[in-house]
């Protein structure tokens, strides 16, 4: 005679079996924890690899449109990525000219700004201790400070400004060059990533992860269009305004209005900071700058903190003030370029989270 098979029957109410799930959640709890800092470790140490790499993820999604279209005109995938790279050289070349247009300009009127910044700090500190005098303090007792030394060549000077920015520019070009070797590996691989789901995956699987992805993708591409529009906007309109009032290193604001609108929140206040210094140290502090900051400063705001939240808010569901810790969190990670990355990561996260488990407790606090 056959034995028959004893069928196992778990009772969910049954004592032992809850204490086993409360034991369980706590293990995944405890797990969390150790794993998060671990991995915020990790991201931080390893970062001239991530960040390149998120850099090139991203260009995969914006270009995903270009290369489906060219892939279903029967072109080869080493067509595909050589198109690809072209685009990236020819913005990246483009990028190169505006820079040393606007650099040279820099170079070539700063000088003349920097007599004119010591000047001011001079008048500064002789009014300060003048009215120190008046009230019988001793300014000198507390500090000595010798304005002309603070920006003359062994304090702050052109060169030693130059010499940072050559190497920037160099860690620039390498960062980019591994974007690129990232972004050609991806590309040749994206093909290939529906086999491979087929082999590892059930069907409804491949269904929510092609559906994950896809989402991605396209909260990517809105995000980055919207994102660059705003920020010509805003930049267009301020180089319109120092045109008007006739502020110099016009091309040069430009591109720090430009850069600086993709830092959610707070970039374009920074950025106006620019103009309105430059204004200040060629009329001084009269009506002229006054009205001009104004401007500048109303106009930021308007594209930076009241249309753009509300339209990219909307678009990848996030609320405003998880924007702002996600900007403060990437930002403690990568610095500045966590900051640009920081709300299409963390939108990513949520869409991943939400095919996950669309109740999980990260989805709810972050959604707008």
């Amino acid at each position: 005679m056959k034995e028959e098979k004893k069928q196992i029957v778990i009772n969910p109410l049954d004592k032992d079996y809850k204490l086993g799930i409360v034991e369980l959640r706590w293990i995944r709890l405890l797990l969390m924890i150790v794993a998060i800092p671990v991995l915020v470790l990790i991201l931080r140490t390893l970062k001239s690899i991530f960040i390149p790499l998120i850099f090139a993820v991203f260009l995969s999604f914006v270009f995903a449109p270009l290369n489906q279209f060219l892939r279903k005109k029967g072109l080869p995938i080493w067509v595909v990525i050589i198109v690809n790279l072209l685009v990236i050289a020819v913005l990246m070349t483009a990028s190169i000219l505006i820079l040393s247009e606007a650099a040279s300009s820099l170079i070539v009127g700063f000088p003349r700004y920097q007599k004119d910044l010591i000047m001011r700090m001079q008048h500064w500190v002789q009014c300060i201790e003048e009215q120190a005098v008046k009230m019988n303090l001793a300014l000198s007792n507390y500090t000595q400070l010798d304005v002309s030394q603070l920006l003359a060549p062994g304090g702050f000077s052109i060169s030693k400004t130059i010499t940072n920015v050559m190497a920037t520019t160099m860690d620039i070009i390498w960062n980019f060059i591994l974007i690129m070797i990232f972004l050609m590996f991806i590309v040749s691989s994206d093909n290939k990533l529906v086999d491979r789901l087929k082999r590892v995956l059930s069907p409804k699987e491949q269904k929510r992860t092609v559906k994950t992805i896809l989402n991605i993708q396209d909260q990517i591409q809105r995000y980055l269009l919207t994102k660059t529009v705003i920020s010509l906007a805003t930049a267009v309109v301020g180089m319109a305004l120092m045109l008007m009032f006739g502020v110099d290193f016009v091309l040069v604001c430009g591109i720090i209005l430009f850069v600086l609108n993709f830092i959610p929140n707070i970039g374009s206040i920074i950025a106006s900071a620019v103009p309105i210094l430059i204004c200040f140290l060629q009329s001084g502090l009269d009506l002229r700058t006054i009205f001009f900051a104004l401007l500048i400063t109303s106009t930021q705001m308007l594209f930076g903190n009241i249309l753009e939240p509300k339209i990219q808010g909307e678009r990848l569901n996030l609320s405003p003030i998880m924007v702002l810790v996600s900007l403060i969190f990437w930002g403690w990670v990568w610095g500045i370029v966590g900051m640009i990355l920081a709300v299409p990561i963390t939108s990513a996260l949520n869409i991943i989270m939400i095919q996950i488990d669309e109740k999980n407790v990260f989805s709810a606090v972050i959604s707008g």
